[in-house]
């Protein structure tokens, strides 16, 4: 990709119809207009541009002209999309585009360096950024929230979690095509927690296309994987005829850059073993009953700890007498096991999921209390490992990453660099004097 007075993709082969095979380059804008607004029209180095691609057609044009005035096909990406935006840039991995880039520094890291704000000040500027990014993935969970029940969103928000960032969107069809309704509905309420663990296994391992039935040939397995293969098939057979659905397919998942503990069928052993605890009351109405337990406590700090170590123990105090010990079917059996949800995953879950849906439930019923917790939660809860992001965004504020040690005291303030990222830092490299940050600092 190109940055300064040319496009910004170069040398792209294009297939047009009509055309056949076309040689260019191509430009990428939000809106068409911008074409004619950034005047690339007038410039001689965009006459090499074969396609136009933007997001929206605010000028409703088929073409767009260079110097020459020839005509320039362009191509609207809305036309194509079947999924909200706010959910299509919630699957975009951002952080395996930062990896190994350059981080220059932003004007704001100057403005600090000229002591224009004080750390308490940056401290409340990240805390109220924090707030912004929970809000606004509270807002797409609304959305969400309007088609389907509490229970369901909250299954499919954890499925997409789970699936990280290589199979989110697998994840999230898998969860649609076996709605929470359907397991409850196929899976006895009396029956015992082992015989729904391996029940519910079977639904998702075969819904996913993961069975070895469903052509994924297994070369040699011991006697255990046997005695588990055997009767996670002949649940699925059974089990099957009942759903009437379309499994997915192998290929629909992607194994590549994955860490063997974190491939899906260990994800789908996680979320099973999960669902085979609380299957009755749905993993959302369990939490609720955690609160409900503590609700007439006066003492918050307490609530929010009985929640914290609630949500902990339901995703990490799991445990599987086949996948603890396995990555896959065709592997070694592990010496020790190995948790089927780490650390890490579990407090992701518990930020970037169940806070902003518990938060959208509180608001819709008027409980200003659970409101409080969550919110006190939010700013206790103590960071999460580094990412990219956090590391990019230390380095571009304050120089380098270790400095952001002693401001990024909570996950509240952590979210918020990625708020700022988000709507700054990521879009271009002159968004520096639009930074709110940045304008803040200048401005005080």
């Amino acid at each position: 990709m190109e940055f300064g007075g040319r496009a910004d993709f170069r040398h792209a082969e294009i297939l047009l119809e009509g055309k056949g095979l076309v040689k260019g380059d191509a430009e990428v804008h939000v809106f068409s207009s911008d074409w004619v607004r950034h005047q690339h029209d007038k410039q001689h180095t965009y006459d090499t541009v074969c396609l136009h691609v933007v997001m929206w057609n605010d000028n409703q044009r088929e073409y767009i002209k260079n110097s020459h005035g020839q005509c320039i096909p362009q191509l609207t990406l809305t036309k194509y999309l079947d999924t909200e935006l706010d959910d299509l840039v919630d699957v975009i991995d951002v952080e395996s585009y930062l990896k190994g880039k350059k981080v220059n520094p932003g004007h704001c890291q100057t403005a600090l360096d000229n002591q224009k704000a004080d750390e308490k000040w940056l401290g409340s500027f990240l805390d109220f950024a924090g707030d912004e990014r929970i809000l606004q993935k509270a807002k797409r969970y609304e959305r969400w929230v309007e088609k389907r029940p509490f229970e369901q969103v909250l299954y499919e928000t954890i499925m997409e979690s789970l699936g990280y960032k290589n199979n989110k969107e697998p994840f999230l069809t898998l969860a649609s095509r076996l709605p929470l309704e359907d397991i409850r509905y196929l899976i006895p309420e009396d029956a015992s927690v082992q015989r729904k663990k391996l029940a519910i296994q079977s639904l998702l391992l075969g819904a996913a296309g993961l069975l070895p039935q469903q052509g994924n040939a297994i070369s040699s397995h011991d006697k255990e994987t046997e005695e588990y293969i055997s009767g996670v098939e002949d649940a699925w057979r059974e089990l099957q005829k009942k759903t009437g659905r379309a499994s997915m397919e192998r290929k629909d998942w992607n194994y590549a850059g994955i860490r063997p503990a974190n491939f899906p069928e260990r994800r789908i052993a996680a979320i099973a073993n999960i669902l085979s605890e609380c299957l009755s009351l749905s993993i959302f109405r369990h939490i609720l009953s955690v609160l409900e337990k503590v609700e007439g406590c006066q003492e918050e700090q307490k609530i929010m700890k009985t929640l914290t170590e609630h949500i902990q123990s339901l995703f990490l105090d799991i445990s599987d007498s086949y996948w603890s010990y396995h990555y896959t079917l065709q592997g070694k059996k592990l010496t020790k096991p190995v948790k089927l949800l780490g650390k890490e995953r579990v407090s992701h879950i518990f930020i970037n999921v169940i806070i902003p849906i518990l938060l959208v439930y509180a608001r819709r019923h008027n409980n200003t209390k659970l409101e409080k917790i969550l919110h006190l939660t939010y700013r206790n809860y103590t960071p999460l490992p580094g990412t990219s992001v956090t590391k990019f965004m230390s380095s571009r504020i304050f120089g380098q990453p270790d400095a952001q040690k002693k401001l990024i005291t909570s996950a509240r303030r952590q979210q918020g660099l990625y708020q700022i990222f988000k709507d700054f830092c990521e879009n271009d490299n002159m968004s520096c004097n639009r930074c709110a940050l940045y304008l803040s600092i200048v401005k005080r």
